[in-house]
């Protein structure tokens, strides 16, 4: 589950200061597909970046299969993030000196897996989805 409590966002300060979030709060509980949608400049990334740990807010909270992102440790939260944080970007964010299968191999890698079964489990999600 991710919770997003009284979420803000502020960059700059005084005369410069702008407010990308106010006060979000968001449920997404298991299961359930979000789109974040909206026109450019409404804090769509800025949102994103917060959910996943890339960034962190001004005040309030993000809450990750229970664990408060927003004062995890950076071992932690990259941890995490490898296992249960995901983007579908509109671009592709692959590393181009990897073939696809190391490339979707390579996050179970890093979380320990045998190169053997990393690439044996990238494999078979690519042939699943063709």
């Amino acid at each position: 589950m991710l919770r997003l409590e009284n979420l803000v966002r502020t960059h700059g300060s005084g005369a410069t200061e702008v407010h990308a979030l106010r006060g979000i709060d968001l449920a997404v509980h298991p299961g359930e597909l979000v789109a974040v949608m909206g026109p450019s400049g409404s804090g769509k990334s800025t949102l994103l970046t917060l959910a996943g740990g890339l960034d962190t807010p001004t005040s309030g909270r993000i809450v990750v299969e229970g664990v408060d992102i927003t004062t995890a440790g950076r071992r932690k939260l990259a941890a995490l993030r490898r296992r249960s944080i995901g983007y579908v970007f509109q671009d592709y964010n692959l590393i181009p000196a990897l073939t696809a299968a190391e490339n979707v191999a390579l996050p179970l890698e890093l979380d320990g897996t045998s190169a053997r079964r990393a690439r044996t489990a990238a494999l078979a999600a690519l042939e699943e989805i063709g």
